[in-house]
């Protein structure tokens, strides 16, 4: 056997090695019993109504009220009256799901397992992460496809993530529109135009720009950054960067209209939206909260709830506080721009609400109140919650990478690397500045999700990319035909 022929196998056995640890660590996870998962804060509601199934619960219980204590593992199907779908890429996953539990209504079944949707979660990351490594293989690039599998273990199957694989949040669906996003930007970096590719690309934009409400400008800035990278590099406008842009926009087109819809579902998402911004987002960092909420309009009584989430009011946001029904997107602006302590204490505050990277205001276990995952099971954000210090430089260093990068003449001016690390770096500044300003410091650890994951996934896959042994792999065992 030739020495190519071996490492060819050695990089298959690899890449298997870590598909393999990979789903058995998210699968110990998501398949326990009691079920661990985000309990449900009133957002997958949202999703599963537009095929009218929710939690399993007594009857006396209203279907669509949201249970933060604990997260449910069996659903049943139940008409309600307002049956208000909120449109998002999301629903593939929710759509898939409800035909699955209906093909089992028709065998006797009246109620069904949420697991069934962590495995279809799964599965369709796994089947990106083998085709994606495949491709990079094809190219010969060994590194790239290495690193691409080592994200399943190591970022994908973490608690940070896999908490949401058992439920019908969109976190998921936006993780997994963002990475493949990502890792087709780079794999055609060098690859002539074609009508599949071009559609492709616009489809995943699209995808991400639809997956929740926070990301609808996301990708359109992820493409502007492409075409900007392009410009620079080959002196015109690259193809990527406008299937990107393309996407992205008629995903945004999609949500605008959305903004726009009435019903009591879209009414309670702008009043929660509305009071987290001013009671976590402004009030808190106002030195005379009465006489800013006078200024707002808003009733200066209503200073009692500084620093209170929309749910922990008495009542729904603008019945509990007069006033707030007038406070608009723009009245927020106005009020950062005339206040500009009040923006960059916001600001200075965000990074540290990042912490815990697993949410902690919802329950994770079954059956319990607000029990969380328990400690014995080991995740990436216990080291990040422990440490300040490693927090820090896991959020610094792709910005230091990137300045770096745009100096540094030579090699790397124009390279891959700038590429990635000024994707991750527009992601990570992004999701958090939405998530400022639409939510405030409500759920900053779960709305701004992507920014740990975009730093870890740069991490990971740059450590990778510089191990000696498979820079050797990539330089002596040429193409790999076997696994393609």
């Amino acid at each position: 056997m030739s020495d190519a022929v071996a490492r060819r196998r050695f990089v298959g056995a690899l890449l298997a090695v870590l598909w393999a640890i990979g789903t058995l660590r998210a699968l110990l996870l998501c398949m326990h019993s009691p079920l661990y998962a985000y309990a449900n804060s009133y957002d997958q509601t949202r999703y599963t109504t537009c095929f009218h199934f929710y939690p399993d619960r007594p009857a006396d219980v209203p279907p669509q009220q949201h249970s933060p204590e604990a997260p449910y593992a069996k659903f049943r199907f139940i008409e309600t009256r307002d049956p208000m779908c909120y449109w998002s890429s999301e629903l593939a996953f929710t759509g898939a799901t409800a035909l699955i539990w209906s093909v089992g209504e028709a065998m006797g079944y009246t109620t069904h397992d949420v697991r069934w949707v962590a495995a279809l979660r799964w599965l369709a990351l796994l089947a990106l992460s083998i085709a994606l490594s495949r491709a990079w293989l094809r190219r010969g690039d060994t590194r790239a496809a290495v690193a691409n599998a080592a994200l399943v273990p190591l970022v994908f199957a973490d608690p940070g993530n896999t908490l949401y694989l058992a439920t019908f949040y969109a976190e998921w669906t936006a993780l997994l529109a963002a990475y493949t996003l990502f890792a087709l930007v780079l794999l055609w970096r060098d690859e002539p135009r074609s009508r599949g590719r071009f559609a492709v690309l616009a489809l995943v934009a699209f995808a991400l720009a639809t997956s929740k409400i926070q990301h609808m400008l996301l990708p359109l800035g992820l493409g502007v950054v492409v075409l900007v990278l392009d410009r620079w590099r080959l002196g015109r406008t690259g193809w990527r960067g406008a299937a990107v842009i393309v996407g992205a926009l008629l995903g945004l087109c999609l949500q605008f209209v959305q903004t726009m819809r009435e019903g009591p579902m879209m009414d309670t998402i702008r009043q929660y939206n509305r009071a987290d911004v001013v009671f976590t987002g402004i009030l808190p960092f106002a030195d005379d909260p009465r006489a800013l909420l006078d200024e707002l309009g808003i009733d200066p009584g209503c200073a009692i709830y500084s620093g209170k989430r929309a749910w922990e009011l008495p009542d729904l946001p603008e019945q509990a506080c007069r006033g707030l029904v007038d406070f608009t997107r723009g009245r927020e602006l106005g009020v950062l721009i005339r206040h500009p302590s009040i923006a960059a204490q916001l600001a200075a505050s965000g990074v540290p609400a990042l912490d815990p990277w697993v949410a902690d205001n919802i329950g994770h276990v079954e059956g319990a109140s607000f029990r969380k995952l328990p400690a014995s099971i080991p995740g990436i954000g216990q080291l990040l919650h422990a440490s300040g210090a490693a927090r820090f430089m896991l959020l610094v260093l792709p910005l230091l990478a990137l300045l770096v990068l745009l100096v540094r003449s030579g090699p790397r001016k124009g390279s891959a690397a700038l590429d990635w690390t000024s994707l991750v770096v527009a992601t990570m500044a992004g999701t958090l500045a939405v998530t400022l300003l639409g939510d405030g410091l409500a759920d900053t650890a779960k709305q701004g999700h992507l920014v740990i994951d975009a730093a870890l996934a740069w991490l990971v896959a740059g450590i990778i990319m510089r191990v000696p042994a498979i820079r050797t792999t990539v330089r002596t065992a040429g193409p790999p035909t076997s696994l393609t």
